[in-house]
């Protein structure tokens, strides 16, 4: 009888394989757990005259209700201020109308949070300057943050669609890491953005410069919003390797490097629904950590050089071509995040690093928007780096992810099994 243990990569495999079991029992009972996203309903958070459920953050910038329209007031040499809501949101549908001084600069902000006296999250432009003419109200704008995530600059609809010294509609969709707005009924924005899945709505008074004596204002009214639930990280496989401190790889017999073929990790199928991985990744020395979905691909070739292939970017009926692709340099050192976004809207990847560094960020958006069912991944993993790899998926209800953990005696049996290793710093 042969007692040797198997190789390191069919533990991997047969690990991932439970876990993204798992997803799928995750994701099904979402949608028959009867939660209250559900069957959403509009409800109406626009402030009361006493800022119920509200308050002012960041700077000395006004806030005042009257008639359920909220103004909010420029101060002369102030920094940006923020009416925050109390509450927080994940995914949902914001609906609202704003009109703003030509001269002042101001936004929505949307799953954000106030870090040592800071906002940062993304936020939806209001950009009426006649005379910057650029008309980028409905982009994304990251806070505090990363700065532009998604402006208008390629969409000369949305920017048209304003409309100056007037109340304007914006719709705003937040779903998983994918966010969509609409300007006055025209498309006008999408991204991924992975590393906020929830956080405040925010009303925005841009700060001005000391000579601005004259107070300027935005005014925005008719705000409604109705939750759509919420998405949460689920780690499908967690590996520690240190040099020679890992026993699973020094006792399974088996010699594991980057460029064998025995290392991939193949078929491994993600469940249609699931559209952003997160992978933590701390890669020493020169190796390397490969990802591919379908046309999708991104590898990190060195501990800060990365190169990534996006799926072709064509419209219906043109002959396929090679989709965008590219390589670079990320500032980041150590331990890095990387969110990989492959989904009907498009292709992306988001690298976020501990440091307070600009990251690196690239999206390509699909020219026909259509479900796509879950694919095949295949990983090349490094050796002995420091990697784990989460799914974003939609958060059961409480008593959906009960029925979950107290599923069939097979899940439950395998459970000392499929809990990934404890990380060895």
């Amino acid at each position: 009888m042969d007692n040797s243990k198997p190789p390191e990569r069919s533990f991997l495999k047969t690990q991932i394989a439970i876990f993204i079991n798992l997803i799928t029992i995750f994701i099904l009972s979402t949608f028959s757990s009867g939660s209250p996203s559900s069957d959403p309903i509009w409800e109406n958070i626009t402030p009361t005259e006493k800022l119920d459920g509200w308050k002012i953050v960041c700077g000395p910038a006004t806030y005042s209700v009257e008639a359920e329209v909220v103004t909010g007031t420029s101060v002369a040499g102030s920094p940006n201020t923020f009416l925050i809501t109390e509450k927080s949101y994940g995914d949902f549908e914001l609906e609202y109308e704003f009109k703003v001084d030509g001269k002042l600069n101001s936004g929505v902000q949307i799953r954000s949070e106030v870090n040592n006296g800071v906002l940062k999250g993304c936020q939806i432009e209001i950009d009426m300057d006649k005379n910057r003419q650029r008309f980028w109200s409905a982009g994304i704008f990251e806070e505090g943050d990363r700065g532009w995530l998604c402006d208008l600059k390629e969409n000369p609809q949305a920017r048209a669609a304003h409309k100056l010294e007037e109340w304007n509609h914006v719709r705003v969709v937040a779903r998983g890491a994918l966010i969509q707005t609409w300007l006055n009924g025209v498309p006008a924005a999408g991204t991924y953005c992975g590393q906020r899945l929830k956080g405040v709505i925010g009303l925005q008074v841009h700060g001005v410069g000391s000579g601005q004596v004259e107070p300027l204002q935005v005014q925005w009214r008719d705000m409604k919003l109705r939750d759509l639930g919420k998405h949460q990280w689920l780690t499908i496989i967690e590996k520690n390797h240190r040099d020679d401190e890992n026993p699973d790889a020094e006792n399974s017999g088996v010699e594991i490097t980057d460029t064998t073929p025995e290392n991939l990790l193949t078929n491994l199928k993600l469940p249609a629904g699931v559209e952003s991985l997160r992978v933590t990744l701390d890669l020493q020395g020169p190796e390397k950590w490969r990802y591919e979905q379908g046309d999708f691909s991104f590898s990190m070739i060195s501990p800060r050089k990365y190169q990534y292939t996006f799926p072709p970017v064509t419209v219906q009926g043109d002959p396929p071509t090679m989709g965008p692709f590219g390589a670079g340099s990320s500032p980041q050192e150590g331990e890095i995040q990387i969110y990989l976004h492959n989904g009907p809207w498009g292709s992306g990847f988001e690298i976020i690093g501990s440091r307070s560094l600009p990251a690196t960020r690239q999206m390509s958006i699909a020219a026909v928007l259509q479900p796509s069912p879950g694919q095949d991944m295949t990983i090349s993993p490094p050796e002995r780096s420091y990697w784990r790899l989460e799914a974003l998926v939609p958060q059961i209800a409480e008593k959906a992810a009960q029925e979950v953990d107290e599923g069939p005696e097979s899940r439950s049996d395998s459970s000392e099994t499929i809990a990934p290793p404890e990380r060895d710093r």
